[in-house]
């Protein structure tokens, strides 16, 4: 893959059943416009049709009597769009900052959904107030930012009713009218909900919010809150972070979330949860292990006497079926209904079939499908249909499949894996590091290992001690010492894989990564003089500063790191830029706010000042993001910039092609090489 095969590359999600069709989102991004393109299709063995025609169509709803989706033209706000069929559906919301999520209650005719409510004169309310005259924002919270958005407590994000009537003879609904059914503002709790969600029959509606109002202090809770009367209602649940909830009847909801059993900070390596509760009675019953299974971020859906979820295991994501009676069930004892290697980002169910998207180690989108057999206490494992592809987006050309490394580590085996571009060697070689902590690299088709391998580079890349996807205990690993147990596991892997393979280049070893893989690569260089060059993007770099600036800086640093100054010290790259020797690449978003860009300017500058080879690079308008939904040509100048980095740190002699034998341009500064593709 090269920087310019962006554009070739698709992502399907969010898949519903629809009779023998499935209906999914198909979301690309699109060099010639700047942005991505997304519509819905429907799916079936031996057909495939669009849908929708507008320039984001997405997260499609379908029921017996409604169907709805999200739809916006060219830089607009989404809006709600609802009919007795996704082809029908009409615009039902004129919502200012748009429409982020909804559900549909079918029988009852309704749609429950969340949009932001702008305070008057500000986000372009009045035209004739712009951004830089609104008046001052008087703060009090704690939490007041948001990476991808900026501010949050002028306009919250609450809850909205509308009717689905159908909308008869007037202009009411019609395409280019400007009118649309009236919604109903619901009360609320203080702070943003999200997840608006109806009971089967509908006589329950509700949503998550936090479960006190922001009064100074960092609070994680959150809980149900059930809408409708003269005040929001909370759920007695125990001290939980609430991520998704579904209904399971008109007492009785499934929630996924994170056990807050030390404090309501307590989140580091926590595992979320499958739980199940009672309104009626407000007994709250786990039924998944809180220390080997952890959800992913997907909904649950029931089936017979069982709920279909989704979990991360070491290097996939993968469907489950758990029974409604388990009791803290561990990963060993789990049901999978998908390999260990695809990584799944939605599914769909009815009484026989299950529609899965995601990516595989071959392709970077596939839609599944898996013949369901009886309920999960019915010897349903030996009823299980297998897992058959039906639709499989291609990978670009020169794709590589990375070999998979089980490296013994200090706490356990390491997860990791190799990547080489195709010929014979030797191949300099470029150790990634992911972010998160708290997260994981999959087996799935990654483009950043692709293009990489493509230009030449090896890439060797692990989950370490604090990564999710195993234990509780591997994530927690780190926390107090941020650094060394990943860094002694990343080096483990790498070593492993520069034993292993003759072709690997050790003479020429780079190391880059991200978030809190920028963290760990700078502190390895301080500790480690062994790379030639190394890229530290959106990093987690002064701990300090971090508290005041960042979108979670309250409670990130102090629950990772600590409130000791001293040992803040000793896990703080600042602090140990004077130890850098390695020529480093500093790349940051300008509108980052999860790692402010302030943690970039002063890592920079303490590395000049150490007389380190350094440079920094700075993209307009980006945040935490970029390398995953930045602006399409930012993306494709961010691969630029970086194998122009590596082509000129570690690429020896000249190389004038590209692996797949195509010309690459001559290196070049990255900023000059981002003003001509603007310009262009």
């Amino acid at each position: 893959m090269n920087p310019e095969d962006l554009g070739t590359l698709a992502e399907y999600s969010s898949p519903v059943l629809r009779g023998d069709d499935a209906v999914i989102t198909i979301r690309r991004p699109d060099l010639e416009s700047n942005s991505y393109l997304s519509q819905l299709f429907s799916l079936s063995d031996d057909n495939s049709r669009r849908l929708t025609h507008s320039w984001s169509d997405s997260n499609p709803e379908c029921g017996l009597n409604w169907s709805g989706y999200l739809s916006a033209e060219k830089k607009a706000a989404p809006q709600l769009f609802v009919g007795d069929s996704l082809e029908t559906a009409h615009q039902i919301t004129d919502n200012h900052l748009g429409v982020s999520e909804f559900a549909l209650d079918d029988t009852r005719s309704r749609a429950l959904y969340v949009a932001r409510v702008a305070e008057p004169g500000r986000y372009g309310l009045d035209d004739a107030i712009p951004a830089a005259e609104e008046a001052p924002r008087r703060i009090t919270t704690a939490s007041y930012l948001a990476n991808g958005l900026g501010y949050t407590n002028d306009r919250p994000a609450r809850a909205f009713l509308v009717d689905l009537a159908e909308p008869g003879l007037g202009t009411v609904g019609l395409r280019g009218a400007s009118e649309v059914p009236l919604s109903t503002l619901l009360t609320t709790p203080d702070s943003d909900v999200h997840d608006p969600q109806f009971s089967p029959v509908g006589t329950r509606a509700s949503v998550v919010s936090a479960l006190h109002s922001d009064q100074g202090q960092p609070d994680l809770r959150s809980t149900v809150w059930l809408l409708g009367g003269e005040a929001p209602t909370p759920l007695e649940l125990p001290s939980m972070d609430i991520g998704l909830h579904r209904w399971l009847d008109e007492d009785t909801v499934v929630l996924i979330g994170n056990a807050l059993t030390r404090d309501e900070l307590d989140f580091v390596g926590q595992m979320p949860g499958l739980f199940i509760h009672t309104v009626s009675t407000g007994s709250t019953r786990r039924l998944t292990d809180p220390e080997t299974v952890a959800l992913a971020p997907i909904p649950p859906q029931i089936h017979g006497g069982a709920v279909i979820a989704v979990v991360d295991t070491d290097g996939a994501t993968r469907i489950v079926r758990i029974g409604l009676d388990a009791a803290e069930i561990g990963v060993n004892d789990l049901e999978f209904l998908t390999d260990d290697t695809t990584v799944v980002n939605g599914f769909d169910a009815d009484e026989e079939t299950l529609v899965f998207t995601g990516s595989t180690p071959h392709s970077p989108a596939v839609l599944g499908r898996i013949a369901l057999g009886g309920p999960a206490d019915s010897g349903a494992a030996s009823a299980l249909g297998s897992s058959v592809i039906v639709k499989e987006h291609p990978a670009p050309a020169n794709s590589v499949l990375p070999q998979v490394l089980r490296v013994p580590g200090d706490s356990g085996t390491i997860t990791g894996w190799l990547a080489k571009p195709h010929g014979d060697g030797p191949f300099p070689v470029i150790l990634n590091i992911h972010g998160g902590p708290f997260a994981q690299y999959t087996h799935s088709w990654f483009d950043e290992t692709q293009v990489l391998t493509s230009a030449g580079y090896a890439v060797v890349f692990s989950n370490p001690r604090g990564s999710g996807g195993r234990t509780r205990s591997w994530g927690t690993a780190v926390q107090g010492d941020m650094a060394a147990p990943a860094m002694a596991d990343v080096l483990a892997v790498l070593d492993h894989a520069l034993d292993l393979d003759p072709s690997l280049d050790r003479s020429r070893l780079g190391i880059q990564g991200g978030s809190y893989g920028g963290y760990l690569t700078a502190m390895t260089i301080a500790a480690d003089h062994r790379f030639r060059a190394a890229i530290v993007e959106r990093g987690y770099l002064d701990p300090d500063s971090f508290v005041g600036t960042s979108d979670i800086g309250r409670f990130f640093t102090e629950e990772y790191t600590s409130r000791s100054s001293e040992a803040i010290a000793a896990q703080s790259p600042l602090a140990h830029a004077p130890q850098v020797g390695t020529p480093t690449l500093v790349m940051h978003s300008e509108l980052d706010l999860r790692c402010p860009l302030e943690q970039a300017q002063q890592y920079y500058a303490a590395l000049q000042r150490s007389g380190v080879d350094t440079e920094m690079l700075i993209f307009p308008g980006e945040n935490h993001e970029l390398s995953r939904a930045g602006q399409p040509r930012h993306r494709r100048q961010r691969f630029e910039a970086i194998l122009d980095w590596w082509d000129r740190r570690l690429g020896g002699e000249d190389r004038e092609q590209s692996q797949d034998g195509r010309h690459r341009p001559e290196a070049a500064d990255p900023a000059v090489a981002a003003a001509a593709d603007s310009a262009s």
